[in-house]
């Protein structure tokens, strides 16, 4: 905001500044173009020809002048603006008062409610620029008494109302009912956080005084808000009684009131010519000026009003009263300046009637007006720069106006608010990729398509009609019950956040998304809102500064339950047409969510699962024929369908009618068939993977976590607590035991050393507690007992000494954070083997007495890129190191090695330390198969075994397709291309799922 006012000279300095310290109180913080401001209210619209008809032959006012007219609009199925565009184009301004009838409690009668707030849009869409809209509710009671005023209902109706006209009247200005002059019921209406939905207060008539003694509160509550009184009763008849709306006003805005509005019930245009008066000398940039207020002789009253412009001077006057006097009636008049010049007296209609005698007297302006009525209104000058030596002076006045977050919030809800009264539904072509990240740059993929509907009427439906594994399409029948692990209840789309008192928002700033300018918003729950049992959120809104559009918006779920330990979305939304075709930023445009990117960090079996989720919308078409008809033949399909409800995704499957309906929870027990092949030297022959695999995220109704895997040589047992006594820890103990024993020999100077091999046979238990801090780290702790049994074998030396058996101790600590693609993975551990005794030939180097303790620690970080059409890419880089370490605690690189080399075999070439690389590219054949490319490399250290940050490295495949029987068949090969090993290792397994 830009204002530039010029001082003509450097001696009215200080009577300037008085004004404008009278202006500050006043009329800077009134952002009305006139002061005094008048009006009058009519109390039935049709009386508004009468005023049109006056207007347009004595007025002749520019479009929108400061000259307001009022009437009511009952808020029905008739309900239309009216004459706004006729008075407007006479030279006035429009005031609708929108009446909601609306019974108490609101909440309770919202259909009644939103009929009226569509009525009001309507009117509001009508309405010409600048109307101002009064949210005026008087609703039906049973009795006929009117009930008290209710803050909190009130303002409830003001932001759903101030919503809907603005969303639909972007320039609409939202005026209160008339409010009581009652400082603790303003109080309590400010407290439900309205300041930002309104532009102007309307208070109810009463004594100034009164009304004087609640404009502190006012102040304090809401500064720099206009103030209406509305509205007072007017003269009935007569030039004369008519000129009292001219004292009255001048009397209101000298208090602090920006507009008065009178009541005209009978003859609306008894008021109408002071008012019209007052609208054409009283506008622009003008502001009380008590400095400049001349005396009136005999104990009359006036009010001066400085002009910005040109420093000149319009005056009310109110005569003393009459007395016995029979004859004319004198006004004499004394101004404090003695530069004010040229006097002109104004009738109500008249230009100008006379140059009222005057003189200087005192260093001051002595008037005297003849034959007076008992308002009088004068105009005065004061001298130019050319009429006066001297030296002009310019006072410019710039400020940028920063504005408020409540402003911007509110631009924001009128946008939407105006674009769902324009939807009545849309249909989509929806895909829902779930992306579970696995070790290293790996990562399992689902992907979920079909047809999406949403219509006002209710929650979105979402058809799965098809299942990508890994981009490999399902071929069976139908699709199997997904476990729907979510909160309750996220942002899904199209749902948004709802901006309302439990949050609190703080402005950041500016920034662009996709060369849009955006207002940056973080939001998080009110202090008092903690504790809500609601599922609340902190994040950040990015609203377009043109068209009050969302761009983007990132929240955090808070107060999360079960087994979601964070989940956060990114909801990125886009213009289109109603086919669907992309669109020009612009508030005829549809601007929808058609991408959201969410992330959710799951405690199974006492991991961390990172899932990422990536939603898309294409297709989408908008208020289009056929919906109802589409809907309908997907419920009666064999598809699957969710829907988005309170809780979260719920499947709706067929009643015994045929009829969809929404199923209570989820089957949270699955069972696997598992078959395959594991093969590596370090094995005498391929192991068999023949077996069952039970998982159960809810086993038996006591919310603990169960998975079972039996192949026969191999037994997998996990059992978890995700909320451990209802809290954020998490707890567990699994289990690990292998019955055939696996080689371990060593890799010396590039040489492998047949002679020391020996065979071990592991098994372990683990008992782990975790806990996530914030929303992307988690922090856990664990305690392994593992049993290590040492074997010779065929190819040991007869002078080599096997290690002996023994327990090992296992502390661990582990913190992890993932976000946006992004993991990052921090451990250690503390080692304690039970009994460590001399081992290898004699006076081995390796063996120390103090090895029987040993740390190891390790770092980590990894992202994924999802590309278009099922591609990926994938890279991790880490470090791994030790203290102590042994060749039967140093680090591995084989299949079941924290630090894998693909074709590298378990227990053969191992290092002290090592930095580690990994790379991997997916792409989908077609919808057949899946095949990622894998490559990695470790620069490892071992002096006692001539590794000096030597490169091992190697390369494999994996793949994923569909087998007989509705299997899913995962492969996974390597064979090392650097390094002492040769040879190659293949993990191949068959799943099949039996519910």
């Amino acid at each position: 905001m830009l204002h530039t006012m010029k001082r003509k000279y450097l001696f009215l300095l200080p009577v300037l500044l008085l004004a404008v310290l009278g202006f500050s109180v006043t009329a800077l913080a009134q952002n009305l173009p006139c002061q005094p401001c008048g009006g009058v209210r009519l109390a039935d619209p049709s009386a508004a020809a009468t005023t049109i008809s006056t207007l347009t032959s004595a007025a002749r006012f520019e479009p929108g002048s400061p000259l307001f007219v009022a009437w009511d609009v009952a808020l029905d199925a008739e309900a239309q603006a009216g004459p706004a565009e006729a008075i407007r184009a006479a030279g006035a301004t429009p005031w609708i008062g929108l009446v909601f009838r609306t019974p108490s409690p609101l909440t309770a009668n919202v259909p009644r409610l939103q009929i009226e707030l569509a009525a009001a849009a309507r009117v509001a869409a009508q309405a010409p620029t600048g109307t101002y809209l009064q949210i005026t509710w008087r609703p039906e009671t049973e009795s006929s008494t009117e009930p008290p005023f209710n803050p909190s209902e009130y303002a409830f109706l003001l932001k759903q109302a101030a919503v809907a006209v603005t969303g639909a009247k972007a320039d609409a200005r939202v005026v209160t009912t008339p409010l009581p002059a009652d400082s603790d019921l303003l109080r309590r209406f400010y407290g439900e956080e309205v300041a930002a939905y309104l532009e102007m207060i309307a208070l109810a008539p009463a004594d100034l005084d009164a009304i004087a003694a609640v404009l502190p509160t006012l102040a304090e509550l809401d500064p720099g808000r206009p103030i209406a009184i509305d509205a007072r009763p007017a003269p009935s008849a007569g030039v004369t009684e008519a000129g009292a709306v001219l004292s009255t006003s001048a009397r209101a805005a000298a208090a602090g009131i920006a507009l008065t509005l009178f009541a005209a019930p009978d003859a609306p245009s008894a008021p109408l010519a002071p008012l019209v008066l007052l609208a054409r000398e009283f506008s622009g940039d003008i502001s009380y000026d008590p400095t400049s207020s001349p005396a009136v002789a005999g104990g009359g009253e006036a009010w001066a009003f400085v002009r910005g412009e040109d420093l000149g001077v319009r005056v009310i006057a109110e005569a003393p009263p009459a007395g016995a006097a029979t004859g004319p009636r004198e006004m004499s008049l004394s101004f404090p300046d003695g530069e004010l010049r040229k006097p002109i007296r104004y009738s109500y209609f008249a230009r100008r009637v006379s140059a009222p005698a005057g003189k200087l007297s005192g260093g001051g302006l002595a008037l005297t007006l003849a034959d007076t009525a008992p308002i009088e209104v004068l105009a005065l000058e004061r001298p130019s720069a050319a009429e006066r030596e001297g030296i002009a002076e310019q006072l410019t006045v710039a400020s940028e106006r920063e504005i408020p977050v409540e402003e911007i919030l509110r631009r924001l809800q009128a946008f939407e608010d105006a674009q769902s009264r324009k939807i009545e539904h849309y249909r989509a072509t929806n895909s829902t990729a779930l992306r579970f990240q696995l070790s290293g740059a790996q990562s399992f993929e689902a992907t979920l398509a079909g047809p999406y509907f949403v219509d006002k009427s209710g929650a979105p439906d979402w058809v799965w009609r098809d299942l990508f594994v890994n981009g490999v399409r399902w071929r069976g029948k139908t699709i199997p019950e997904i476990p729907l692990v979510q909160p309750e209840k996220a942002a899904t789309m199209p749902l948004a956040i709802t901006f309302g008192k439990q949050y609190r928002y703080r402005l950041r700033g500016s920034d662009q998304i996709d060369g849009r300018a955006a207002w940056v918003v973080d939001f998080s729950p009110a202090e008092d809102s903690q504790g809500a049992a609601e599922k609340l959120y902190r994040g950040t809104v990015w609203v377009d500064k043109t068209i009050s559009a969302r761009l983007k918006t990132r929240a955090v779920q808070l107060g999360l339950e079960g087994e979601v330990i964070s989940n956060e979305e990114t909801l990125l939304y886009s213009p289109i047409d109603a086919e669907g075709q992309a669109a020009a930023w612009s508030s005829e445009s549809y601007v929808l969510p058609l991408r959201i990117v969410a992330q959710q960090i799951l405690s199974v079996v006492n991991t961390a699962t990172v899932v990422e989720r990536e939603t898309t919308l294409s297709d989408v078409v908008i208020n289009g024929p056929g919906f109802a008809e589409e809907r309908v033949a997907a419920n009666a399909s064999d598809s699957t369908i969710v829907r988005d409800t309170q809780a979260g995704l719920r499947y709706l499957v067929k009643d015994d009618t045929g009829t969809r309906v929404v199923k209570e929870g989820f089957d949270r027990d699955k069972l696997f068939l598992a078959g395959g092949v594991f093969y590596d030297d370090a094995l005498d022959f391929p192991l068999p993977l023949a077996g069952i695999n039970y998982f159960s995220l809810d086993f038996k109704g006591s919310k603990q976590q169960v998975n079972v895997f039996f192949g026969g040589a191999l037994l997998i047992t996990n059992l978890a607590q995700p909320r451990l006594f209802g809290s954020k820890w998490d707890a567990g103990v699994d289990a690990f035991a292998i019955a055939l024993p696996l080689s371990d020999t060593i890799y010396r100077n590039e040489e492998e050393i047949t002679g020391e091999e020996v065979e071990v046979l592991p098994s372990r238990v683990t008992f782990n507690l975790g806990r996530p801090l914030g929303n992307f780290w988690k922090a856990s702790a664990s305690y392994r007992l593992g049993y290590q049994n040492f074997g010779r074998t065929d190819n040991t030396a007869a002078n080599f000494v096997a290690p002996s058996d023994h327990f090992l101790h296992t502390f661990d600590l582990d913190l992890r954070f993932a976000r946006s693609g992004y993991r990052l993975d921090l451990s250690g551990s503390f080692n304690r083997r039970s009994e460590w005794k001399a081992w290898g030939f004699a006076n081995n180097p390796d063996f120390d007495p103090g090895k029987n303790q040993f740390t190891r620690w390790g770092a980590t970080v990894a992202k994924t890129w999802n590309l278009p059409k099922f591609r990926k890419f994938g890279a991790e880089i880490g470090y791994f190191g030790g203290s102590d370490l042994d060749r039967f605690s140093k680090i591995d690189f084989g299949f079941f090695g924290s630090t894998r080399v693909h074709g590298y075999q378990s227990n053969r070439v191992r290092a002290t330390e090592a930095e580690v690389a990994h790379l991997s590219y997916g792409i989908a054949l077609g919808d057949v198969i899946r095949v990622d490319a894998l490559a990695d490399f470790a620069w490892a250290t071992d002096k006692a075994n001539g590794l000096d940050r030597e490169l091992l490295s190697g390369v494999g495949l994996a793949g994923t397709f569909m087998g007989p029987w509705q299997t899913i068949v995962n492969l996974d090969v390597g064979v090392p291309v650097a390094g002492p090993d040769d040879g190659f290792v293949l993990y191949l397994v068959f799943l099949k799922l039996f519910k």
